[in-house]
């Protein structure tokens, strides 16, 4: 009996194995990848953290302290100070700023502003530098307007050129104040992205 039963589980075994194999239905998956265009523009690597006053991403003074810096002007370079990407094109950095375009005391006993255009002058990832004006753009960057100018978290340096003053201006921007009264003016510069 022992032989029988074992015979019959080994009979259902090989049945079933043999079902398995000749079932062959099988499932069909379809994978997409969508791939969608964006652009994005944020503080670069080369910005110290922590450095900016709150609420600003960062912060850059040009200083005047000698008679060359006077005659000759100031600049700052900011290595890697924006980072973008711009997938499905080429791109174009523009800056709007503040106060249309004019620069605003913030200490000192000068003229309360100060067309920008007059002190300033920003050049984006190796372009040619651009009187600093109400709203400014930097482009294009990248050949076409097709995907095939696509980057994605590129760096770019920004140069930031305080132009030579002449005794006019200082005057205007000083004041009555004393050979002990600095005067500072600012003016903030907002970075945006566009397609070219």
């Amino acid at each position: 009996m022992k032989k029988l039963i074992l015979a019959a589980v080994a009979l259902v075994i090989t049945f079933s194995v043999a079902q398995a194999q000749t079932s062959t239905s099988g499932v069909k998956v379809k994978v997409n990848v969508e791939l969608n265009p964006f652009q994005s523009i944020e503080i670069g690597s080369g910005v110290v953290p922590g450095a900016a006053p709150a609420g600003y991403d960062d912060a850059v003074t040009l200083r005047y302290k000698t008679a060359a810096d006077y005659k000759h002007g100031v600049d700052t370079l900011v290595q890697r100070q924006l980072k973008v990407s711009s997938v499905g094109s080429g791109y174009r950095v523009k800056a709007a700023l503040s106060s249309g375009g004019k620069f605003i005391k913030e200490l000192g006993n000068g003229q309360a502003d100060y067309d920008a255009s007059q002190l300033l002058e920003i050049a984006v990832g190796g372009k040619a530098s651009q009187t600093a004006a109400a709203n400014l753009d930097f482009g294009p960057f990248g050949q076409t307007s097709d995907a095939g100018s696509s980057v994605l978290d590129q760096e770019l340096d920004v140069k930031y050129i305080g132009k030579p003053l002449n005794e006019d201006t200082v005057k205007k921007l000083l004041g009555n104040g004393g050979k002990d009264s600095k005067a500072v003016y600012t003016v903030d510069v907002v970075y945006t992205i566009a397609a070219n």
